[in-house]
């Protein structure tokens, strides 16, 4: 009876610590860098062909007219993050957490062409905020902790950033270059990727905890619509440079500025005044990075 009531006690006394560990919230905070993971094809950045760039290459025109062609195949998922998580334990082991990261990328060049008529480039960014909803485990450890945590990748808000550029010499007759510059945005779908992270926190006080962790992300963007912001056309001459009349933005009908991402569509005579119906595209948004900060936990 004594050894049961031992049992008993011990049982008790084993519930009672985690039913008070269970109550421990935390909030996490830090930042980090990732680099490119998972290469695939970059978007088409000139639906209109006006930079002549054929998508996701870097071309080279010889003056015997042969041309040296390199794949630009990579992803926009380099770049400087941010990132603020609510968590719960509801033991020692295991816990479930809210994340939100924000994330700029780097400006990445998407498309290149150089050749006698012209010379034009294309280059890209990605900005925005994901919800990161994951679940954290780890083996509890007192001082030097390791933990694993995965769960979904979602975006919530951003943008992919698109700046072209078109050089054409002599493009408006002899001694009349023309420069074209263009700044696209492009909106996306509802997307879900997933992320995961391997990591170790060291106590510097009973609330506060230092972390680093190395994270793997893979998401594709589906996107939805894309809208030309800025266009500008001059003429360069060695009198100075000037706007051409009649090739600028407000000059440009709405299927030349506004354009729809479909996975099957209707082609036919397109109405200059709707946005034009294009094939959808993704957008890579993978990468492989590292994150350190500070763990503030509540209840202890």
């Amino acid at each position: 009876m004594k050894k049961a009531c031992l049992l008993l006690s011990t049982a008790v006394f084993a519930l009672a610590s985690a039913k008070s560990y269970a109550q421990e919230f935390y909030i996490r905070g830090g930042g980090g860098y990732s680099i490119e993971n998972a290469s695939t094809e970059f978007n088409n950045a000139d639906p209109n062909g006006l930079t002549m760039i054929r998508q996701s290459t870097d071309i080279t025109v010889n003056p015997d007219g042969s041309a040296n062609i390199k794949s630009l195949n990579g992803t926009l998922g380099s770049g400087f993050k941010g990132n603020l998580t609510v968590g719960y334990m509801f033991n020692q082991y295991i816990g479930a957490e809210l994340g939100f990261n924000y994330f700029t990328g780097e400006e990445k060049t998407i498309g290149k062409l150089n050749s006698p008529l012209m010379r034009s480039e294309a280059k890209a960014y990605l900005e925005g905020l994901d919800i990161m909803p994951a679940i954290f485990l780890t083996p509890g450890f007192a001082k030097l902790n390791p933990y694993a945590r995965m769960g979904l990748l979602i975006p919530a808000a951003g943008k992919l950033h698109i700046d072209s550029q078109a050089y054409a010499p002599n493009g408006g007759g002899e001694g009349v270059d023309i420069n074209v510059k263009a700044k696209t945005e492009v909106e996306s779908r509802f997307s879900v990727g997933f992320a995961g992270a391997l990591g170790v926190s060291y106590p510097i006080s009973p609330k506060f905890q230092i972390f680093g962790e190395v994270e793997m992300k893979s998401l594709s963007i589906k996107s939805k619509s894309a809208e030309i912001k800025e266009y500008e056309t001059t003429a360069i001459t060695p009198q100075g440079t000037s706007l051409v009349p009649g090739m600028q933005l407000a000059d440009m009908p709405r299927n030349e500025t506004h354009f729809e991402f479909e996975d099957t569509y209707t082609e036919g005579a397109e109405d200059p005044t709707k946005a034009r119906k294009i094939p959808t595209q993704y957008v890579n948004a993978s990468g492989l990075g590292f994150n350190f900060g500070v763990r503030y936990s509540f209840g202890k």
